[in-house]
């Protein structure tokens, strides 16, 4: 995947959240389709909204990190927080 703007990660993080809350929802798999830690860990920092590490600089273009984000906004839309 290439993307060239931040906000084409973030339309691109909504669609596979929305994917996974489907597959969540049919089939009861975890709402974090990630089985890495590294990516799980990227993915709830998402969810969190926690802030980047002071090395990290910018989370735009962090495609794991921004579909935890993505994730806990269509929660919060579906009001299932």
């Amino acid at each position: 995947m290439r993307f060239n703007t931040p906000e084409e990660v973030k339309a691109w993080a909504m669609k596979a959240a929305t994917e996974d809350y489907k597959n969540h929802k049919a089939h009861g798999v975890d709402l974090n389709p990630f089985s890495t830690d590294g990516a799980r860990n990227d993915w709830e920092r998402g969810f969190n909204n926690e802030p980047p590490w002071s090395w990290e600089g910018t989370l735009e273009f962090d495609t794991i990190y921004q579909r935890g984000r993505a994730m806990a906004e269509l929660l919060a839309r579906l009001g299932e927080e």
